[in-house]
């Protein structure tokens, strides 16, 4: 039987974009509904989880953060 590496499992997706940050803009620009004039430009990986102040609210982790042709982020 073949085993096969799951992409969007943390650790595997972190493996293959974490060193690598034009692939992941590429990606990024690939998947998400971007308008033309908002593409990703530049990111920055982040390190950490960020927890929200609203202890009902599911925890985040925040990896990239990305800025678009605009300068938003």
């Amino acid at each position: 039987m073949a085993k096969y590496l799951i992409p969007t499992a943390d650790v595997v997706f972190k493996k293959i974009f974490g060193g690598h940050p034009h692939l992941l803009k590429s990606f990024l620009n690939a998947i998400l509904p971007l308008p033309d004039d908002g593409q990703i430009v530049s990111l920055n990986y982040l390190s950490g989880e960020q927890i929200p102040l609203i202890p009902e609210f599911k925890r985040t982790i925040v990896d990239v953060k990305c800025i678009d042709q605009q300068g938003l982020t």
